[in-house]
């Protein structure tokens, strides 16, 4: 454990550390943690008398399911978490201050502390904090903007809204993260931006990334919408996007996101497109030409920071329910019927992806659903280049991504989040060993 020094901040490299070592039966109340937020509930619960791995963490069923979902809505918010986001909303509700409001700040503030950055600006989506950050970098009409094509829609929506145009990069076929070696043949005298993203909550090859880009002095900003908590954040690149939607690691009640970045002058940009364009804190005086609507509401910064308090805890719980599904599943990655996401500590899991290197994906996930009632997801089943619309159509038909088009054929998400109990995550692996088997 750490010394009393060395208070963990509790982001994904000192998660990785705290498994392993109560893994090993050391005791949990040994570890000092930062007295952050989003650190409170699980200070609370490695506190606890007797304190237990797999009892104090995961949840427990009296008998044995009969169906596993893949993501159910009302299971991605704990009870007590309805309790503190309702205490929240009637904070907020007598002040009439819905939209700007105090707990904007805080919730910034909370977000800084926890990842050791100095300037977060919480916005309306994920989305409008990736457009906002594109222009705010300078992307216009005709800048490139180099990222991959497996993502959520959401990415190349952020780049053409700023007026820019994508350019696809092929991805690592372990990581499937965007590939530093794939990245300099995608480079041209328009590329303005590298956008990589952190895909089902994995940290890309930020150095590696970082080594082409600085060659050719090109800024990087994150998509980090699926990866709050991941150590390292924004350390190679201008700014970082983070996203709150309820489907998130922390997620609001509603849509949020935020930019995050140690460069003030980029802050100061991006505070005024955020927010119409206006002069820092003078509202109604124009410093830009234009700006957005783009702030976050003060009542889902209130809920933000309602749930804020159960952020550590459940990525620790995704990342022991990962390990449980590697561990698990290791021999039949030995056997060349699946491949799995490797453990390693730049992960918050907020998906788990195998790959079938056996056996059709599309007939395993019809099989384990049919036969064992446990339903898997395809996540993001249209790549970005073969999308039906006519920008696709008219500038990207012809574009190769082997690894992306090989591995997207492949990869299935199996269940995981806070919520789930050992034994549905037992009923997945069951029926997916046998239906591969």
């Amino acid at each position: 454990m750490k010394t009393a020094s060395e208070n963990m901040t509790c982001t994904s490299k000192q998660l990785f550390v705290l498994l392993n070592d109560l893994k090993e039966g050391k005791h949990a109340g040994e570890c000092r943690i930062d007295d952050t937020l989003a650190n409170q509930k699980l200070k609370e619960t490695l506190q606890q008398d007797q304190f237990d791995l797999t009892a104090n963490l995961l949840n427990r069923m009296d008998s044995p399911p009969s169906r596993v979902d893949f993501m159910p809505l009302h299971r991605l918010i704990t009870e007590e978490e309805v309790d503190d986001v309702i205490h929240a909303v009637k904070g907020v509700l007598p002040t009439g201050q819905f939209t700007s409001g105090s707990y904007v700040g805080v919730f910034e503030a909370e977000i800084a502390a926890l990842l050791r950055k100095k300037h977060v600006m919480a916005s309306s989506s994920g989305t409008d904090a990736m457009i906002v950050a594109l222009k705010a970098a300078g992307i216009g009409q005709g800048d490139e903007v180099i990222m991959p094509a497996n993502s959520f829609a959401a990415t190349e929506n952020a780049v053409l809204a700023a007026g820019g145009t994508p350019v696809f990069c092929d991805i690592d076929p372990v990581t499937f993260c965007m590939d530093p070696s794939e990245l300099e043949a995608c480079i041209t005298l328009k590329t303005k931006c590298i956008l990589p993203v952190h895909l089902y909550g994995k940290l890309p090859d930020m150095e590696g990334i970082a080594k082409i880009a600085d060659k050719y002095g090109i800024p990087i900003i994150e998509d980090a919408c699926q990866s709050i908590g991941v150590s390292d954040l924004g350390k190679n690149s201008l700014c970082s996007i983070l996203s709150f939607n309820p489907y998130k690691n922390l997620g609001t009640c509603g849509k949020a996101g935020a930019i995050v970045t140690d460069d003030p002058s980029f802050a100061s940009a991006c505070m005024e497109y955020m927010y119409h364009g206006f002069e820092l804190n003078q509202k109604n005086k124009k410093a830009a030409d234009y700006g957005f609507n783009a702030k976050i509401d003060n009542l889902q910064a209130a809920i933000g920071l309602a749930r804020m308090k159960h952020l550590s805890l459940n990525n620790l719980k995704r990342l022991y329910l990962a390990d449980r599904y590697i561990t698990h599943l290791q021999q039949y990655e030995d056997r060349g019927l699946i491949q799995l996401p490797q453990m390693t500590d730049d992960h918050v899991w907020h998906l788990f992806t195998i790959k079938m290197i056996s056996g059709n994906r599309d007939q395993v996930k019809d099989m384990m659903l049919k036969f064992h009632n446990v339903q898997t997801d395809i996540y993001y089943p249209i790549l970005s280049h073969h999308q039906n619309t006519p920008l696709v159509k008219a500038d990207y038909q012809h574009i190769s991504l082997p690894v992306t088009e090989s591995v997207h054929k492949q990869m299935l998400q199996l269940p995981l989040y806070p919520g789930l109990t050992v034994e549905e995550q037992d009923k997945v692996m069951e029926a997916l060993i046998d239906v591969v088997s």
